[in-house]
């Protein structure tokens, strides 16, 4: 039950994705260099990436659990990325498209993001690759178990773009 006048936190903001992105993610880095100073670079690197990498799978979960139907084949998991990709295009988060697609593989090129963009304005992409890229790896078998991902380039990293190939495993 919403609390009394609370309705205009639902009111629209006047700010760009990208500045209302740099603001959360500035603070973000500011508490991870904390946490470097603290603990050492490597500890707190792990424990950000723990982090990132568990909220990431149960986004994922949370998203099949969703569904109206389960994801069975690849088939389903093609329609999944198809979705992913609009609403990310649709958001304006990241370019992304889907550059082909086969019976057990969906290769998808990001040429824009906005995680990349702010993270390496901050001067800090390590840390956005903790929190936006590396789970991705972690996160793919959570849309099945038979899902895996390889990916060799990322823009965070100053490439000319992420690569991800999802394919359906045979193990």
């Amino acid at each position: 039950m919403a609390e009394e006048g609370t309705e205009r936190f639902q009111a629209k903001m006047d700010i760009t994705v990208e500045d209302h992105i740099k603001t959360a993610s500035s603070k973000l880095v500011s508490l991870v260099r904390e946490l470097e100073q603290t603990l050492g670079k490597d500890k707190a690197h792990q424990i950000v990436s723990d982090w990132a990498e568990q909220n990431s799978i149960n986004d994922v979960r949370n998203v099949i659990e969703s569904l109206e139907k389960p994801v069975q084949d690849f088939e389903d998991v093609k329609a999944l990325l198809r979705h992913w990709v609009k609403e990310l295009n649709d958001n304006n988060i990241e370019t992304v498209e889907i550059v082909k697609e086969t019976a057990d593989r969906s290769f998808c090129h990001v040429t824009e993001c906005v995680y990349a963009k702010v993270y390496n304005d901050l001067g800090a992409p390590d840390i956005g690759y903790l929190l936006h890229c590396k789970h991705d790896f972690a996160a793919a078998p959570a849309i099945h178990p038979k899902v895996d991902l390889d990916r060799t380039k990322t823009l965070m990293e100053k490439h000319d773009c992420c690569d991800f190939e999802y394919y359906w495993s045979s193990d």
